[in-house]
């Protein structure tokens, strides 16, 4: 049952308070020396509205860990900061195609700065530091679609810069990106435990997780499988894994507790939502389908398989499905009561979301919890910079580094925020029957 929005409130006032006194945080005996040392040190400013307090790395788990185990909805929102190093931003991507093109093909270079300069000039930017492929290559999009003149041209641009993008996505998930794989772990094992923990109270309600991310990369699938997650990702199962959206609104039954008196769903479950595509998805006879986890981007083309181009979110919905889908999906998910979208790695640029976010939190039973950058530091008009000056409501929480950090400006990196969400390290009743999905006691 869902409580009323007052009550729900009052959870997170209480869940503040507590955090926020000076005597509620009391060290776990299970955190290391090494930790308990770091730990005294002021890292990050919690700031809900116009209240800040600063924290150390284990009252910020303290407080995230308290959300956690509330009766809420869970929806998280990742962007392409979390996925670095192993992906670089798509800014450093573009500067590397420029200077490269400018060096080893100065035709292709004068086509492509030429369309920089149209487009940066159309969004009152300076062209030297224009650096957005998705805004970049929808616009193209649209004036070969509208058959210009220069149509060949602009193709021949926008396969650059896509090939460009594809390629510094296009990884081999292996030891040398272990650290940003094993913080994707962390994080929806964090999300998995937490989930499970309520439906064992009788929660069941609440044992499903929206995943919404704006990465075309395979960390948030590789991190599903091997925790031995069950997820939809709107794809129907078949020899060619074709998008359905109705796929989301289906669920696996455990028929392993078929005799018990009712049949029980797989818990935890995940929902993820790919909201402008994915490296391994393709348009095949008309529909949007999904290949092999590593496909091979060199070629252009496989049979009618094309690949799908980096896009806005403006433009994408011009496209229809999957992304009208995935964009209504994420509407809805945050009309839900009771719901909390935790970001990270989201800088909110993309303008579209987060006007949708802004929108949910004009209602009290929405409620944000943001991992940022410091934003005294960043650019008076950065979008992150714009939503915070905007977004100050008393169901605002902003999490980022302290401005007594040596590095202020430094981002608020996803392996901390995985480590604020991870799973405690504990061996009980729980863990010991092999209920957490950590193995059985007799093995």
């Amino acid at each position: 049952m869902f409580q009323f929005p007052g009550a729900f409130e009052q959870e997170f006032l209480s869940l503040l308070g507590a955090c926020m006194s000076d005597n509620a945080i009391n060290i776990p005996g299970n955190v290391s020396s090494d930790m308990q040392k770091e730990s005294s040190k002021p890292l990050f400013t919690l700031q809900r509205g116009a209240t800040r307090r600063e924290v150390n790395a284990v009252e910020a788990r303290h407080f995230v860990q308290g959300i956690l185990s509330r009766s809420i909805n869970l929806a998280t929102l990742i962007g392409s900061g979390a996925s670095t190093p192993a992906i670089p931003l798509m800014g450093e991507t573009f500067r590397n195609l420029r200077a490269d093109l400018k060096l080893n093909d100065p035709d292709l270079s004068i086509l492509l700065e030429s369309r920089i300069t149209k487009i940066a000039c159309r969004d009152n930017e300076d062209p030297a530091k224009y650096s957005n492929i998705e805004n970049l290559l929808s616009w193209l999009s649209q004036r070969i679609e509208g058959s210009l003149d220069s149509a060949d041209d602009d193709k021949r641009v926008s396969d650059a810069v896509r090939k460009a993008f594809l390629e510094s996505v296009d990884i081999k998930y292996s030891a040398e990106h272990s650290d940003v794989l094993d913080s994707y772990r962390k994080f929806v094992q964090g999300l998995g435990v937490s989930r499970q923990i309520l439906a064992r109270g009788g929660q069941a309600a609440f044992d499903v997780v929206n995943l919404f991310t704006t990465n075309y990369d395979l960390f948030h699938e590789m991190a599903l499988e091997s925790s031995g997650y069950a997820y939809v990702d709107g794809f129907s199962n078949g020899l060619i894994p074709t998008f359905n959206p109705r796929e989301y609104h289906r669920r696996p039954i455990d028929l392993d507790e078929r005799f018990r008196d009712h049949y029980e769903p797989v818990n935890p479950f995940f929902r993820l939502y790919k909201m402008h595509g994915s490296i391994n998805w393709r348009i095949y006879d008309g529909n949007v389908v999904k290949v092999p986890r590593f496909p091979d981007i060199t070629d252009e083309y496989q049979g009618d398989r094309q690949l799908i181009a980096p896009m806005t979110s403006k433009y994408a919905l011009t496209q229809g499905s999957p992304y009208s889908d995935m964009f209504r999906e994420f509407v809805n998910a945050l009309a839900v009561p009771n719901t909390v979208l935790l970001t990270c790695g989201f800088s909110f640029a993309d303008s579209h979301i987060s006007n949708l976010i802004s929108q949910a939190l004009a209602r009290p039973d929405f409620t944000l919890l943001a991992f940022i950058g410091n934003p005294a530091e960043a650019d008076v008009g950065s979008p992150t910079r714009v939503f915070y000056d905007k977004a100050g409501g008393a169901n605002t929480y902003f999490v980022y580094p302290s401005e007594r950090e040596l590095d202020r400006k430094r981002p608020l990196y996803f392996s901390e925020f995985a480590d604020f969400i991870g799973p405690e390290i504990t061996f009980g009743d729980d863990v010991a029957s092999g209920s957490l999905g950590l193995g059985d006691k007799n093995d």
